[in-house]
């Protein structure tokens, strides 16, 4: 019984160090900070930078190039670059202090078997097992955490991908670009629905701490 004895000793430790790790990991409203750069921030600046972008190629390409495509081509870069960097300066400034991440990843002590049941039962795959709750709160606001990060980064690259299959005349591969950019629409829909998922988690489990 000794070898049993150590093994759950040291499953112990590792889930102690856990919930010494989770203290204080706190989501103070990231999912609305997040839904409001998707339904608010980003449409509208997409939108006003467009426009602009129009103007400035209106006013820049006269002559041959004074054609509807290029101040719509212009419009769309412009709006595109501006999805970009509005969502790292979103990320940094509202998405950060939306979060008390804690100083390191709470499952670092954990052995693999463990982080993969663990994300299981946050992810909605298992069902949830009310042992160590502080541990696996603390995991789906840093996983909430991750996801936002990657939500942010995704609508300057789907645009960017939108405007590289926009010229697909104007090489060779033009067919990759639709497909790259469906199989980025369909990685960023997992990226949503694991968000969710983590966050309805964090709903289900409040008041059984």
């Amino acid at each position: 019984m000794g070898g049993l004895d150590d093994l759950m000793a040291e499953s112990a430790d590792r889930w102690a160090a856990a919930e010494r790790r989770a203290i204080g990991v706190t989501d103070k409203g990231l999912g609305k900070a997040l839904s409001r750069y998707f339904s608010l921030y980003l449409p509208i600046g997409f939108v006003l930078l467009f426009i602009i972008g129009a103007v400035l190629g209106k006013l820049l390409f006269q002559g041959e190039l004074s054609a509807l495509s290029v101040y719509m081509a212009s419009g769309s870069v412009l709006a595109t670059l501006g999805a970009m960097v509005g969502g790292l300066i979103y990320n940094l400034k509202v998405i950060g202090p939306a979060v008390d991440m804690g100083r390191i990843d709470v499952t670092v002590s954990l052995n693999d078997d463990e982080k993969k049941a663990l994300r299981r039962e946050i992810l909605g795959k298992a069902p949830i097992d009310p042992s160590h709750l502080a541990v696996k709160r603390a995991v789906a606001v840093q996983t909430r955490r991750g996801l936002a990060t990657q939500l942010l980064y995704t609508p300057g690259f789907a645009f960017w991908i939108v405007l590289q299959a926009a010229n697909f005349g104007s090489n060779l591969f033009w067919w990759l670009w639709p497909l790259f950019g469906a199989l980025y629409i369909v990685s960023m829909l997992f990226l949503a629905r694991d968000f969710r998922r983590a966050g309805t988690f964090l709903s289900r489990t409040a008041m059984q701490i």
